[in-house]
């Protein structure tokens, strides 16, 4: 009796949309579980596996399957998985980068003059801007003050009448808000 996967393979390849429907049916579920488990984001496992499903819809008839079909499938899947992990690690390493500028007096500035770098320079710079206008207004000007115009939490207190005390709690909050607010940067 002939196996059903290596069927579905054949026709998927001949463009049957049955069959395409059939395995997506038949393994969408239990990969999105699959990478979810990788990845640990359902919504991301989701869109991994879809985006894997549409790929294979597009390029059906140039696939070439030399194990099972679910292997084949479980393996696009995991390497999916594994290109998405480096983008995170990338954006991660950007949001970091950003936030040690902005502790250290300094907006983030691209490192190369690669326009990948640039493009997500400026989308990080103006996510933190957004999220310093979000700062209530003595937090955000005491920061500003500080990171931005490099006054000393001397120069803020005299400047603004307010204790050394006053400065440094301002200036604790802002970074604990912005920390809070570009946790979970994305840049799309």
């Amino acid at each position: 009796m002939p196996d059903p996967a290596n069927i579905a393979v054949k026709e998927l390849k001949n463009g049957n949309e049955k069959t395409f429907e059939w395995i997506f049916k038949t393994y969408y579920r239990a990969l999105c579980f699959y990478a979810e488990g990788l990845i640990g984001e359902k919504e991301a496992a989701e869109e991994i596996v879809s985006d894997f499903f549409l790929k294979l819809w597009e390029n059906r008839e140039t696939i070439n399957i030399t194990t099972s079909l679910q292997a084949y499938l479980y393996k696009g899947v995991f390497n999916n998985s594994l290109k998405y992990l480096d983008h995170i690690k990338v954006l991660r390493k950007y949001r970091e980068h950003a936030l040690y500028m902005m502790e250290n007096h300094d907006l983030f500035q691209p490192q190369t003059e690669d326009p990948l770098s640039i493009l997500i320079s400026r989308e990080v710079t103006a996510k933190i801007e957004k999220a310093i206008d979000t700062l209530p207004a003595q937090c955000k000007e005491v920061f500003s003050l500080a990171r931005l115009d490099g006054l000393s939490y001397q120069e803020i207190a005299e400047k603004l009448g307010i204790s050394i005390n006053t400065v440094r709690t301002q200036i604790t909050r802002a970074m604990t808000k912005l920390r809070e607010s570009l946790a979970g940067l994305k840049i799309k």
